[in-house]
């Protein structure tokens, strides 16, 4: 048995996160929601790709199926293409209070007119360029990264 280390896991009280998330891509960009977050300590409103969390139960398509439905009212059609997927854990002074795993994918087809609904606050379509000063979350940095370069697998860490 080991002695304990200096970043060891203590009890986490919050369930881990799985969650799906949907690259859209037009000519007029990437599209993005508004959401709000807490982040640092603080409620502030972020640019995220449209996707959440899957439920019990749930396959990963199937949750980013219900996911589109209820922030964007649209209807994906076709089976969408996997980019890569990003494990992250969130620190607070230091400990470990949270994990999760998120997986990104290519929608190319879907029925409808994307829309703010549920919780989302807003919605856009960003070119490339502005990426890199428009998501500036800690979880940002894995899609920040395919972006750039490409890959398959990320890891992240968000501190506050």
């Amino acid at each position: 048995m080991q002695p304990p280390g200096e970043n060891e896991v203590k009890a986490i009280h919050t369930p881990d996160f799985i969650g799906t998330f949907a690259v859209i891509e037009s000519e007029a960009g990437i599209l993005m929601v508004q959401n709000q977050r807490k982040i640092g300590g603080r409620d502030r409103l972020t640019w995220d790709l449209p996707g959440g969390g899957v439920n019990r139960g749930e396959q990963l398509t199937e949750a980013l199926a219900r996911e589109l439905k209820e922030e964007l009212e649209i209807e994906l059609c076709g089976v969408p293409e996997f980019l890569f997927y990003q494990e992250g854990e969130r620190l607070e002074k230091g400990v470990r209070t949270r994990v999760w795993r998120s997986f990104f994918f290519r929608i190319r087809e879907y029925q409808g007119t994307p829309c703010a609904a549920s919780e989302i606050v807003d919605l856009r379509w960003v070119r490339l360029q502005e990426m890199g000063s428009l998501l500036d979350a800690p979880y940002h940095d894995s899609f920040l990264s395919w972006l750039d370069r490409g890959g398959s697998a990320f890891t992240s860490r968000w501190e506050d």
